[in-house]
């Protein structure tokens, strides 16, 4: 009997140091000092004018907060205008992403056309700001504080309007609000003084449930419409939306019984046992599951209903059993179920929506669970400008605990208007998963799941899709609560589907792989269409079958790499590949991972660690020139990207499959890995950057070598294919 090839690991063996040169030149300068001193002198003064105008209990420290929008030449971190803030005392609290037509382009092909750039949120006093006016006016201002006011586009006041996000109540009654603040650690007294603003107001601030990530504190406010509006007026008031409801399921979805298909519980516990998934929904409600899946409720949540106890208990069976097929056994689990009812009927009204994300955190943050899944969230599309509480508090978790968590990016894709991927499934570091409309070879984005983009880093979402059901196709599933097999559609159920996908390839191999090397594993062998929308479908269709992961064909070979990398330093990963000559077609296909830390007040400058890949294809015969593997248009296929070029090197995900025609046209082929760091929008010193762990998966495919696997196996000895474990069979 044949033995199946298996995915290569300790690629990181083979890996070296690299010394890469760089060139460059003085940038182009499209404003003089003079043409940005008419510009920006009046709209400074007007700022003065406006804080000097605000209410003493809307501005704590007597400081206010304007927008400093910069040059789109500019937009690279070693052009932050620090010395220019430094020099009039102001500091900057946040950032986000504009699309403006500047006035002049620093290329001539570049002239009238929009592009993206950075819009820095600056906070100060009255003193800083007639500092800024005065280096306006003075003839003798130093060279380098000229400098960084020539990268300056406009400046401008924010006022009311410029905070408020959808539409607010037309009546006089209270509703519920979700606020951010920029207060990061240490700042209690700009909450504090928000609170009193707010009391004399007449609203109500739920200090008790308030979150911070990083520099912005998330409180849920209830005032009516006028009452906001005047608070608004707070100048540390970063955003405010009326509170979003809950999703979970698709609206007004009908469960189908599925007699036809029978259904028996497997006998054994599961498969890896030393791992357990997380999973936060509704409550499983029965103890049918209880071999393989534990329920946990919190106080708030004991009381529940029959709907929220559905869908919990098959978002849970979906990742258990997958989906029951006529004539197919169903297994034993991968790995077993913590299932934290999270929901109660009186989720998604406020206070609710911060308390249910309140209890996912206090559980993750216990570190004990490196799985999870997600398949509810706002009901509400992200904003490229700002990173909601859920997408922020959740990216740094999965950052700080290595959590492999899968998120539905929501069933509102036929909501005109309203149809774009909703919040927590713009996370960077979490595989946001909508749905396909069949299981089928033929398949395309099911209507309802939610579309792409989203917010830049983290542009391609969702990351993929698995199947989710349809009218014509039902994602079929084991109800326990019913006893049988149902027909269901949504992402809530493409989302465990994937999950279990990922989970599978932990629990049927021995080698230790991260949750990065996971999720660059599902993106590498998704399956993809040049026919269908990025926007639609990201990556691709994620594989149901685990062992397919792990499995290379004669004809090709698939290699791990696993390593970490310090600031500024560079990481060449050799391009498995046998010393023969290769005189038909070559296949290499490559996909990045990385885990970032966040800092959510910056939109635009999102993640504080980056990757930029430098492709050498022959090396081997002393060629070290490089050229485009990853670059921009083959990850977007968006000429709207391409306005923001600088920003694709902070991406936490690059993929692509190129195909070379002649193998001639490789030679020892290397991948030259660099780590860029930032934070806050700086560029930080190597010192002070924490080293940054990566995955990369290689495939090299060779369709007129049948023996390709093992001459690469002979060539690099210390490649060893992953061990499966002993109970595991794979088909041969």
């Amino acid at each position: 009997m044949a033995t199946k090839n298996l995915l290569l690991g300790g690629g990181e063996r083979i890996a070296g140091r690299a010394t890469i040169v760089r060139g460059g030149g003085p940038k182009k300068r499209p404003y003089t000092l003079a043409e940005v001193r008419d510009r920006l002198l009046a709209p400074v003064h007007d700022i003065a004018t406006a804080l000097r105008n605000t209410p003493t209990g809307a501005k704590p420290r007597g400081e206010g907060v304007f927008e400093m929008t910069l040059h789109p030449s500019f937009l690279a971190r070693s052009y932050y205008p620090s010395k220019l803030l430094s020099a009039t005392g102001l500091r900057d609290v946040g950032s986000k992403e504009r699309t403006i037509t500047p006035r002049k382009a620093s290329e001539d092909r570049l002239e009238g056309k929009p592009h993206a750039t950075a819009s820095i949120l600056v906070a100060g006093r009255e003193d800083g700001i007639n500092r800024l006016a005065s280096f306006l006016t003075d003839e003798g201002v130093p060279e380098y504080i000229g400098q960084q006011l020539t990268e300056i586009e406009s400046i401008q006041w924010l006022g009311s309007e410029d905070k408020l996000r959808g539409e607010l109540p037309a009546d006089d009654a209270h509703h519920s609000f979700e606020v951010a603040l920029h207060a990061g650690a240490n700042e209690d007294d700009i909450v504090i003084g928000f609170q009193r603003f707010a009391m004399q107001l007449g609203a109500d601030v739920d200090l008790k449930r308030r979150i911070r990530v990083g520099g912005l504190t998330f409180l849920p406010v209830t005032a009516t419409s006028s009452q906001l509006l005047a608070l608004s007026q707070f100048t540390f008031l970063r955003v405010a939306r009326p509170m979003p409801a809950l999703r979970i399921a698709v609206p007004n979805m009908v469960r189908q019984t599925m007699n036809a298909i029978p259904f028996a519980l497997p006998v054994g516990g599961p498969l890896h046992p030393k791992e357990r998934v997380a999973i936060f929904d509704g409550g499983l409600g029965t103890a049918d599951l209880s071999a393989w899946a534990t329920e946990y409720t919190f106080p708030e949540t004991s009381d529940t209903s029959g709907m929220l106890l559905m869908h919990g208990s098959e978002v849970t069976s979906t990742f258990l059993f997958g989906r029951p097929q006529i004539g197919t056994p169903i297994k034993r689990p991968f790995m077993g179920v913590d299932h934290f009812r999270v929901l109660a009927p009186t989720s998604g009204r406020d206070p609710d929506l911060f308390d249910v994300l309140l209890r996912i955190k206090s559980v993750l943050e216990a570190g004990r669970h490196r799985f999870a899944n997600l398949s509810l969230g706002p009901r509400m599309p992200i904003y490229d400008d700002e990173v909601h509480v859920w997408t922020a508090t959740l990216d740094q978790l999965c950052a700080n605990y290595d959590i492999l968590l899968t998120v539905a990016v929501g069933n509102d894709g036929e909501a005109t208007g309203a149809d774009r991927i909703q919040p927590p499934g713009d996370m960077v570091n979490a595989i946001a998963v909508g749905a396909s409309n069949s299981a089928g070879k033929k398949w395309k984005r099911a209507p309802y799941s939610c579309i792409g983009p989203g917010r830049s880093p983290g542009y391609v979402k969702p990351d993929g899709v698995a199947f989710g059901g349809s009218e014509k196709e039902l994602f079929e599933v084991f109800n326990p609560l019913i006893g049988s097999v149902v027909g269901v559609a949504g992402t809530s159920y493409s989302s465990p589907l994937t999950l279990r996908t990922a989970a599978g390839v932990a629990a049927t191999t021995s080698y230790e792989l991260s949750s990065i090397a996971l999720k660059a594993l599902l993106i590498h062998h998704s399956e993809h269409s040049a026919r269908l929308p990025r926007a639609e479908v990201g990556w691709g269709r994620f594989r149901e079958d685990s062992l397919a992961l792990l499995e290379c064909a004669p004809d090709s070979a698939t290699v791990v790499f696993q390593a970490s990398l310090a600031k500024g330093e560079f990481r060449r990963c050799p391009i498995p590949f046998p010393d023969i000559l290769i005189s038909g077609k070559v296949t290499i296909k490559a996909t990045f991972c990385i885990c970032a830390h966040t800092d959510p007040e910056h939109a635009i400058n999102y993640t504080r660690s980056g990757m930029g890949v430098t492709f050498r294809p022959l090396l081997g015969i002393g060629d070290d020139t490089s050229t485009e593997f990853f670059g921009i248009r083959s990850q977007y296929k968006a000429t709207e990207r391409e306005m923001r070029d600088a920003g694709h090197k902070w991406e936490t995900v690059l993929h692509r499959s190129r195909d070379f025609t002649e193998g001639t046209s490789l030679s020892a082929p290397v991948f030259d890995v660099e780590y860029h760091a930032r934070e806050a929008s700086r560029s930080v010193p190597p010192t002070s950057a924490p080293d940054v762990s990566f995955a990369l998966v290689v495939t090299v495919q060779a369709p007129g070598v049948a023996n390709l696997y093992d001459l690469i196996r002979q060539k690099y000895p210390v490649l060893l294919p992953v061990e499966l474990r002993a109970d595991v069979v794979i088909d041969t």
